[in-house]
């Protein structure tokens, strides 16, 4: 079967509501209307702060300016703390990539990166929006080999199904919303440490005069930005909500091109095992608090060697005697979905349960799958990701330290 073929088997529901359309248009429009607003707040505050003749004038526009600077289009890049694989150094795993896309139907991934987190996702950053795999190990490392393979044609599904929250448009709006609130909210971050002194330091005294004087401009600041900062907020949530009838169907749709390129039983065991999220974190940070208060000298050393192993062994330990069996399904359960309109991690309570997805797919015609992940396969892929997870296990010790 065609990568276009699973794309296009995977529309569950071809007629779309027209609510649905409604509320879909409505986001673009608005979408739109936020892009415009950012270019012509730029545009009108630098004309009138070039009006030096007047005050008030130049005021205006430096509020201007600024909220076009903080609903500026966030067009992402690369994670500079995360350990990338350049094709050239991962030839099995772009390999598997791109069979995935293949099947998929769509574009192929530009660049891979490693993270900490139980998840795997697909971005896209720069201004030629390529695309980039984030692959978070502690996922990768618990999963069966169709699991895996399931989860990456989930991610690129939603590139197949034209999720508009991952749209260059919608997406793009949802970005800038929420990096603008979340920089209004730390736009103070000169923290009151920063005028701490010694009572007996000759500076004392006019260090507390600046403090006061920077409480007070911050006060200032605060209110100027009051109204803005809650337009934003709330033209984040409307967008959101307007978006979530497409997202709930483009995860149903994701959930099916997973299926057909993984199989039917790879996808829902996946759907399901996604329970072990928190189980998997709280041992990670376990074995890394172990690791730093209770390591000896060389214990870096052991770090790289044991650390992983030990949280797949509690992973699969946790999972119990049903889940042992990739092939084996267990029961529902209602977990939401952990995928953020706003592109973090949060989970987002509008999305559909995992357990409601996994019943779904049961229901359906069980598929074989299109592409297999082997035993040597497999191998090899975890033979690139070695010099990663090592690099990820240091990382991990060393947030934990630091937090």
């Amino acid at each position: 079967m065609t990568g276009r073929g699973v794309a296009a088997e995977a529309d569950l529901d071809a007629g779309v509501p027209l609510r649905e359309r409604l509320s879909t248009a409505t986001a673009y429009g608005l979408a739109c209307l936020l892009h415009a607003l950012t270019v012509s707040s730029l545009i009108c505050g630098v004309l009138l702060v070039l009006r030096l003749e007047a005050v008030v004038q130049p005021l205006i526009g430096l509020v201007l300016i600024l909220c076009a600077v903080l609903l500026r289009p966030r067009l992402g890049g690369l994670d500079p703390d995360l350990p990338t694989l350049p094709r050239e150094e991962a030839p099995a795993l772009y390999a598997l990539l791109d069979d995935v896309a293949d099947a998929v139907g769509v574009r192929r991934l530009d660049v891979v990166q490693v993270g900490t987190d139980f998840s795997v996702r697909v971005t896209t950053f720069g201004v030629r929006r390529r695309r980039r795999l984030v692959l978070g190990y502690p996922l990768w490392l618990t999963s069966a080999p169709q699991q895996r393979v399931a989860a990456l044609a989930h991610e690129l599904g939603h590139f197949a199904s034209r999720d508009v929250r991952r749209g260059a448009l919608v997406g793009l709006a949802l970005a800038s919303l929420a990096g603008g609130a979340e920089e209004m909210e730390h736009r103070t971050a000169v923290t009151e440490a920063a005028f701490d002194t010694s009572p007996l330091s000759r500076y004392a005294d006019e260090m507390a005069v600046a403090a006061a004087r920077f409480k007070a401009h911050g006060r200032t600041v605060n209110w100027v930005l009051w109204i803005p900062g809650l337009l934003m907020k709330g033209a984040a949530r409307l967008l959101a909500r307007l978006t979530l009838p497409s997202a709930r169907r483009a995860e149903f749709q994701a959930d099916a091109v997973a299926a057909r390129v993984a199989s039917t039983r790879a996808a829902v065991s996946a759907l399901h095992d996604r329970r072990l999220g928190d189980v998997v974190t709280i041992e990670v940070h376990r074995l890394a608090v172990a690791v730093r208060t209770l390591g000896r000298t060389g214990s870096a050393r052991r770090v790289d060697q044991d650390f992983w192993a030990k949280v797949g062994a509690h992973a699969a330990s946790s999972r119990g005697s049903t889940r042992n069996d990739p092939d084996r399904v267990g029961a529902g359960d209602g977990t939401p979905a952990d995928s953020d309109p706003l592109g973090r991690q949060d989970k987002d309570p509008g999305l559909p349960a995992i357990g409601l997805r996994a019943t779904r797919l049961s229901t359906k015609a069980a598929y074989p799958a299109t592409v297999l992940l082997d035993a040597a396969r497999a191998d090899a892929i975890e033979d690139e990701l070695r010099d990663a997870k090592r690099l990820l296990a240091r990382k991990i010790v060393q947030d934990c330290v630091q937090a």
